[in-house]
């Protein structure tokens, strides 16, 4: 099987879900920045206490309550930033090889398809529509050498005393009794010239320019065991 390679275009992932991946990061420093807001809004409010406040003492005190808040928040954010760093490397990686994996399989697929093909083109050359044909081409031969075996037989046994009797049909190659085919040996020989070559040529035999020729011929052909003699025109003494 041949190699093949995935481009960069395939290896992308899903557009859908790298907007949902930014989503979720912005609404992650909405929340960052309310901390941030909440964290401004507790220094303002130690700012305005700070002159109500009775002594120096208690001023430190919540100086130092500010700063232990201050780094609890930080090491939260600090958290916070990290987890959401890492799990977008993970979700996006895990698209990623999703993607990979998805488009790898539809490669092979589509190679194997392509490989079976090019077996089946090289071990049976013919197509299906073609074998059909000649099959169907060899079944309409066989039956139509079958059917005139059958008239040749029965026209065998015509003599000149039963010129009335039918003839039995016979096919042309095409599977089908020609046109001009004489209903009897009566009908036959009241053919002219251009008639009884017609008929000869229509079952593929060589015509001639003489119509006892073209009768005799096509009665040969159809099983007929005797020959139309023709008779000479005397002149008048």
């Amino acid at each position: 099987m041949s190699t093949f390679s995935t481009g960069a275009a395939s290896n992308a992932p899903d557009t859908g879900a790298v907007k949902e991946l930014l989503t979720m990061m912005s609404a992650t420093l909405a929340t960052l920045g309310k901390t941030f807001d909440t964290l401004t809004e507790q220094s303002t409010r130690v700012a305005t206490l700070g002159p109500q406040l009775d002594s120096a003492h208690q001023i430190h005190q919540l100086r130092r309550q500010m700063r232990a808040q201050e780094k609890k928040q930080d090491a939260r954010i600090n958290e916070v930033k990290a987890m959401v760093k890492d799990d977008l490397k993970l979700q996006i990686a895990e698209l990623l090889r999703a993607q990979i994996v998805e488009d790898v399989r539809d490669e092979i697929k589509r190679q194997v398809a392509d490989e079976v093909q090019d077996q089946l083109k090289q071990r049976i050359p013919v197509s299906v529509e073609t074998q059909a044909a000649e099959s169907s081409q060899q079944l309409r031969d066989v039956r139509t050498s079958l059917i005139n075996s059958e008239s040749r037989r029965g026209n065998a046994i015509l003599r000149a005393s039963n010129l009335d009797d039918q003839l039995a049909v016979i096919l042309k190659s095409t599977g089908e009794p020609s046109k001009y085919f004489p209903l009897d040996l009566k009908t036959l020989f009241s053919y002219d010239n251009e008639t009884a070559k017609k008929l000869v040529q229509d079952y593929d035999l060589p015509a001639s320019e003489s119509r006892e020729k073209n009768l005799n011929k096509f009665m040969a052909h159809a099983g007929v065991q005797f020959h139309l003699i023709p008779v000479p025109i005397l002149a008048d003494p």
